[in-house]
This record gives structure tokens, sequence and C-alpha cells, in this order.
């Protein structure tokens, strides 16, 4: 477990100088997901459709061990209607609780769609980059047998869950700097000259 904490410092110390993008997030859940002895690990996004309005989750990042297949190429975890498929979850992860559960309890959506992935067990951590914000979801995947997860699993998945959030949460003021420099430069640039 002293290699899993110290892969989590890793991951965090990377996702928090170099940003969350494909590269970073991969290497951190697979730095992580390795040292757990996990066989998927993935970073989802919420969002709302624009198309329907209402609340979806897409799958933005994975890491699978080989030779665990990746679920980047399923169709249906994009655009993914968590509440559709496990309302109970939903409302666990918007509390900010962690959901950790063999396959064969999940809800029965949930459940069918984790047996056609190969999942014997998931636990998946809330992202929150703040307290009104519930950016998405970090997921581990045991693809072997039912774990029982333990409470240090718990413990290293919010660790990275909360280093995600500290990346999200950073690149979201590194933009919002922009912006207000953007408008500043405009504003300066549409002042007249003054005749001094």
């Amino acid at each position: 477990m002293v290699e899993a904490f110290s892969k989590v410092s890793e991951a965090s110390k990377l996702l928090l100088e170099k940003g969350l993008c494909p590269a970073t997030a991969v290497e951190s859940l697979g730095l992580v997901g390795h040292a757990m002895g996990v066989d998927r690990a993935y970073i989802f996004e919420n969002r709302v459709s624009q198309t329907y309005g209402r609340f979806v989750t897409d799958l933005r990042y994975a890491w699978a061990e080989p030779p665990t297949a990746s679920p980047l190429a399923n169709p249906v975890l994009r655009a993914f209607s968590f509440r559709d498929f496990a309302p109970g979850w939903v409302d666990m992860l918007e509390a900010g609780m962690v959901v950790a559960c063999p396959t064969r309890d999940a809800p029965p959506m949930m459940r069918d769609l984790l047996e056609r992935q190969g999942t014997h067990s998931i636990l998946l951590c809330p992202i929150n980059p703040s307290r009104q914000q519930w950016w998405g979801v970090a997921v581990f995947e045991d693809c072997r047998q039912p774990r029982a997860w333990k409470p240090e699993d718990v413990s290293l998945l919010k660790s990275l869950s909360r280093a995600v959030a500290a990346s999200v949460r950073h690149g979201q003021m590194r933009s919002s700097l922009d912006q207000v420099r953007n408008s500043l430069r405009a504003a300066v640039g549409r002042t007249p000259a003054s005749g001094h």
C-alpha cells in the first residue's frame, strides 16, 4: 500500500504541475491504477446536454491494464446518463460520497452495463473543484474478482480525485484570468489617447 500512496503523490504532483490533459490524466490514472492492482481507471466529466438540456456525463480519460479492453471505444459512455443507470449513485456522488460495490450489488441497469464490460467491482469518487461544483467522477474497476474495497483503496481514490479537482480548479482560474486580461487589453485599446 506504501507504493500506492507514493504513486498517488506522484500523480497529484504531475496533475498540479502540468494540468489536466489527456497525457497527464492517462499517466496519473495508470500510476495509481497499476499500484492498486485494478484493471481500469477513468475520469468522467459532467455537463448539461445542449440537445436535451439534461445532465449527462462523458468519459474523458481512461487507462486499462493490458490485456483489459479500454472503455474509450464504448459509445454508451459518451453523453452517459448516470441518473438513468444509477439514480441512487448520482445522489451519493452529488453529496460528496464515494460509491464502492461489487457489480452484483449495482442498480439493475448499471449492473447490466458493468457486466457487459467485464467489471466485477467498481469504486467511484466525486471530483469537486469547489463545494458548489460537482465536476465529475474518478472510477476504478476490478475485472478479475468481486473486490471488497478497503478503506485504504477509498482513501487513495479520494486523494486522486482531490488532485484532479485541484487541477481543474487551477485550469478554471487560469481561464478566468485570461478572460480578465483580454478584457483589459480590449478596454485599453478602446481608450482614446491622452493629449498630455
